[in-house]
């Protein structure tokens, strides 16, 4: 099956509606199929990297219009082992697939949640980072479980981890997608929503723009692993870029970067994960 034909066929299933569409209009390139490696990389002279623009602390801009945060950091280092300058191009949740399936990144490093729908699209490496997936209200909200989740209004970033968590917890309950984390986030902080799909760092996001607001943690989902993803078929640069992150975990590199933006230590990744190949055949 051809990549616009897996594309097709997934977006049917709900969750990136409308991907088959976008990829179908824009084209993909033959080139855009054939494997890619660390050494074609070096031949072009830059690294493309997919990475979110409005998702602290994972991804977004400073005061100087560059990219930064955990995902920057990881993207940077890849360049450096590379050995290319890295090019950050900013992505949405909605369109991070449709980016990387027309060529317009090498490689998407933007909170890419490894799921079995997504690898059906994309190859994932092994995981780098985790985050938890939450539902989070003000504390007078009152929820206990998903049932009491019916009726309520509830703010997500389309097509992100929170929009399959919530979509699949709360059936009953009104469910308002949102173009990017930011635009769910203020949607919440105005009141417009009852309660808003997040994950554990969105308590950093809504810091930086309501520091005296008042949430807390409602229910929690699953944990999320996630993976550099790149298309699919490109054996070699999957394999490199495996290597790439047993690196950084093992000489202590991406300990730096989770304890500069995480607070934290390096969470234990799983070996595998259900139906999520690491590695192509």
């Amino acid at each position: 099956m051809s990549m616009i034909s897996k594309a097709a066929a997934f977006a049917g299933r709900g969750r990136l509606a409308g991907l088959a569409v976008t990829v179908a209009a824009l084209g993909i390139a033959a080139s855009t199929a054939q494997a890619q490696s660390f050494e074609e990389l070096r031949k072009n002279g830059k690294i493309v990297i997919g990475i979110q623009g409005e998702n602290p602390p994972w991804g977004f801009v400073d005061g100087s219009n560059q990219s930064v945060g955990f995902d920057a950091d990881v993207g940077n280092l890849l360049g450096k082992k590379i050995g290319v300058p890295v090019q950050f191009e900013r992505v949405a949740v909605a369109n991070r697939i449709p980016s990387l399936m027309t060529g317009k990144v090498d490689a998407l490093i933007a909170v890419m949640g490894m799921y079995p729908d997504r690898a059906k699209v994309v190859q994932f490496t092994k995981p780098y980072s985790a985050i938890d997936i939450t539902l989070i209200a003000k504390p007078e909200t009152s929820i206990k479980s998903p049932a009491d989740l019916k009726g309520m209004r509830i703010a997500v970033a389309r097509a992100s981890a929170q929009d399959k968590a919530v979509t699949a917890a709360a059936p009953d309950a009104t469910i308002q997608r949102f173009d990017d984390d930011s635009t769910a986030i203020q949607a919440f902080l105005a009141g417009q929503v009852d309660a808003l799909g997040a994950n554990n760092t969105y308590n950093l996001s809504i810091a930086k723009v309501a520091p005296t607001a008042q949430f807390e943690v409602k229910l929690d989902f699953n944990r999320q692993y996630n993976g550099i993803s790149v298309r699919p078929g490109q054996k070699q640069y999957v394999e490199e870029l495996n290597a790439f992150i047993d690196e950084i975990k093992a000489n202590g590199e991406l300990d730096k970067i989770y304890e500069r933006w995480l607070g934290q230590k390096v969470p234990e990744f799983p070996a595998s994960l259900p139906d999520i190949p690491f590695a192509v055949n």
